[in-house]
């Protein structure tokens, strides 16, 4: 009887066997899960063991680097196996179109990639003829790297076997099989290079580059005409949390999560799932599956370990947490709080009538944000924290959305910002005036401060002393800042600052740094104009007031006990 290696490796992962990360257990439960779905009439695919068997096998022939076959580790089986394993019912054509396989480096991605370019180009048998492996990366340089090991193992193999001999021609650039009219070649990422290929495997590296999804659409566009073909992603995690694979990255989570369905996606993340994983060589292989391989492990481990102390010694770990335990990490050193973080204290939104809130404002130029943000105490001792913004078009809305790479109107629609409609652009204070009025009214709210920052708020502060709104002056001096700053993160950190995944809120965050003066106190800041971090400024406008009373309250509890009969030795 054939061996299984998809099912073995998938209920290795569960039994805990062999040692995974969160997405890589979601992706083998999803295994698992279509294999009973499989024999159900109305799902559409099923698992050939055979045809899956057959490919690693036909891989495993191909010369490594020194010559001798290649010896798959068990995860490799697991992802060529359900690449080529699994079928569309009706057409038996390959199920999976789109792979999203990414790991840390040194794991084997070039050797993958030439793999699959070459089985496309030599046993894919749909189409017959015309078949065409396009390896493609940021740089013409980085896309030869996979190329090249293709074209290496090529060599070796027209040596052994005179049949590919008389069919291969291996050129520097290109690899053409005659007897099918075949080819693989390596491209730069751009659409002009690419426009007018009709590729049947296109196979993506270093996609964290990518600053959008132009050259992946010009990839599915050539690949319209083919319905056996496959777009796989090779890649390891990257700094860029605005870019394509990034926003591709959290669209797997979903399918992971069972947010969303894609039946027609393959999903392999091999990621450390938190950050204090550094400390903890056993979990290691959930970033490196090449661990499973106890000869490349020992290397592997001693090499990671000696990253690692670097970096602690240099007080630089993001390129480790990047690069070795492939985790996606903003490229600065004094990051303010990391993406992932501040996405773990995601909820869902809570019931906040009649509630006591802090609103904190940072008003804005012409053409900025404004922003309004609020912190409400929770009843279990949390806080919840939400914003909305107002976005001022004084050089047209298209224009800003482009400047600041974030698309407004789709966020308005979502309810998290307000677009001026003054023929002016320029954002009507009263409007802010009348969003917390009607705010407070509408969800009875008992409402404890209105923070803000003295620049210009002189435009709105009558209309809130006429309410009779207590407000409370946030000077924006470091030394003032630095506590209620440091303090907000470590909140975060502990999971008792929650949010419903606001989502210009989040641009805030991943877009804010501290900036420390020559005292070493600190403040949040940005690195770049168009970087927008208001939401977040006015949200610690509101923070700093929350701290400052915590700890007077404190203060004063401590006071009264010092001064009671129960203090004494």
């Amino acid at each position: 009887m054939t061996a299984d290696f998809v099912k073995e490796y998938a209920e290795k992962v569960l039994n805990g066997d062999i040692i995974a990360g969160k997405k890589i257990k979601l992706a083998c439960k999803k295994e698992l899960k279509d294999r009973e779905k499989s024999l159900q009439n109305d799902f559409n695919y099923y698992f050939d063991n055979q045809i899956a068997s057959k490919a690693i096998k036909f891989m495993e022939l191909i010369p490594n680097p020194t010559g001798d076959n290649m010896q798959l580790a068990l995860f490799q089986k697991w992802i060529i196996g359900s690449l080529y394993g699994w079928r569309e019912k009706k057409t038996k054509n390959r199920r999976y179109q789109n792979a999203f396989i990414s790991m840390a480096r040194k794991n084997g991605k070039s050797f993958l990639a030439s793999a699959i370019g070459i089985a496309t180009l030599l046993i894919e048998s749909k189409p017959t003829r015309g078949r065409q492996v396009l390896f493609v990366a940021n740089s013409l340089s980085q896309a030869m790297l996979s190329f090249n090991m293709a074209r290496s193992e090529l060599n070796r193999s027209c040596r052994i076997s005179p049949f590919l001999r008389r069919h291969i021609d291996v050129h520097k650039q290109e690899i053409s099989d005659t007897a099918t009219d075949s080819f693989m070649k390596p491209l730069p990422a751009d659409a002009d290079h690419l426009d007018g290929y009709n590729p049947t495997t296109a196979i993506v590296d270093e996609y964290h580059a990518a600053k959008d999804h132009s050259i992946v659409n010009v990839l599915k566009s050539g690949q319209g005409q083919q319905p056996n073909a496959l777009l796989c992603i090779i890649s390891t995690s990257g700094f860029n949390l605005k870019g394509a694979m990034f926003e591709d990255y959290k669209l797997m989570d979903d399918i992971l999560n069972g947010k969303t369905t894609n039946d027609r996606q393959f999903i392999a993340i091999y990621e450390q799932d938190f950050k204090e994983d550094i400390y903890k060589p056993e979990s290691w292989q959930c970033s490196n599956p090449l661990f499973e391989v106890d000869s490349v492990k020992k290397n592997m481990q001693s090499k990671i370990q000696s990253d690692v102390t670097s970096a602690l010694q240099t007080d630089d770990l993001n390129p480790v947490l990047v690069k070795n335990f492939n985790r996606w990490e903003k490229n600065t050193n004094n990051s303010y709080i990391a993406h992932i973080d501040w996405e773990s204290t995601i909820c869902q939104q809570p019931d906040i009538r009649h509630h006591k809130i802090i609103f904190g404002i940072d008003l804005s130029k012409s053409n900025d944000l404004t922003s309004v943000s609020w912190i409400v105490p929770l009843d279990d001792g949390r806080y919840y924290a939400d914003s909305h913004s107002w976005v001022g078009t004084k050089y047209g809305l298209i224009e800003k959305m482009k400047a600041d790479n974030i698309n407004y109107e789709a966020l308005q629609d979502a309810g998290e910002c307000t677009i001026t409609t003054l023929n002016s652009g320029v954002i009507s204070y009263s409007d802010i005036f009348q969003f917390i009025v009607n705010m407070v009214q509408k969800l009875d709210l008992d409402v404890q401060a209105i923070c803000y920052d003295p620049w210009s708020f002189g435009y709105l502060l009558g209309d809130f002393e006429k309410q009779e709104y207590p407000l409370v002056e946030i000077q924006q001096q470091n030394r003032l800042l630095n506590f209620p700053t440091k303090q907000f993160r470590e909140q975060v950190f502990n999971k008792n600052i929650i949010h419903n995944n606001n989502h210009l809120l989040s641009i805030a965050v991943d877009n804010a740094v501290l900036n420390y003066d020559s005292t070493g106190n600190c403040r949040i800041d940005k690195t770049r104009y168009e970087n927008k971090i208001d939401p977040l400024a006015a949200l610690m406008n509101a923070w700093v007031y929350v701290s400052n009373n915590a700890n007077k309250e404190s203060s004063e509890a401590d006071n009264e006990f010092y001064t009671s009969e129960e203090f004494s030795f």
